[in-house]
């Protein structure tokens, strides 16, 4: 069975594939967090629960994913909280063009702040989200290498 975003057998794929282009992360410069991703349900659809993982980012590979029943037990620097459309409109658009719509990215997404927000405990935590944006963006946009059919349409 192919894993489906957010799961953590997912995340971990993309982790190998971050493995695998280090060269590209290098680049980019070293990167240090641990975050959560939250994925709301839609209201609208009725279907689904809500959904977190915690993630350790350590250097240029990713050492850890969980799943969550609360995303604060894991610590987080910070919390990227989105509903399950907005997570399945920026992976539709990386599946299709390897990366999302300048709109789209978790960059301009957090900046407006209505379909995607940040949530954390510590605004220097919080702040790592910033300083690494450009890292988790290409982190996830690696999604598209995931072959047809990334998961998400399967999306808890």
């Amino acid at each position: 069975m192919m894993a489906v975003f957010p799961q953590p057998e997912w995340i971990l794929a993309l982790g190998r594939l971050m493995a695998a282009d280090s060269e590209r992360f290098q680049r980019l410069g070293y990167a240090e967090t641990r975050f959560a991703l939250k994925v709301l349900p839609d209201p609208d659809h009725g279907t689904g629960r809500e959904y977190a993982v915690g993630v350790v980012l350590e250097g240029y590979q990713i050492t850890q994913a969980v799943e969550l029943e609360e995303p604060w037990e894991f610590d987080p620097d910070f919390v990227i909280c989105a509903r399950r459309s907005v997570w399945q409109r920026m992976l539709d658009e990386i599946a299709a063009s390897g990366q999302p719509h300048l709109r789209g990215t978790l960059s301009s997404l957090a900046l407006v702040g209505e379909e995607l927000w940040l949530e954390s405990r510590d605004q220097l935590r919080e702040d790592k989200f910033y300083r690494f944006n450009q890292t988790l963006q290409e982190f996830f946009n690696l999604s598209g290498r995931l072959g047809e059919g990334t998961g998400a349409e399967k999306a808890i």
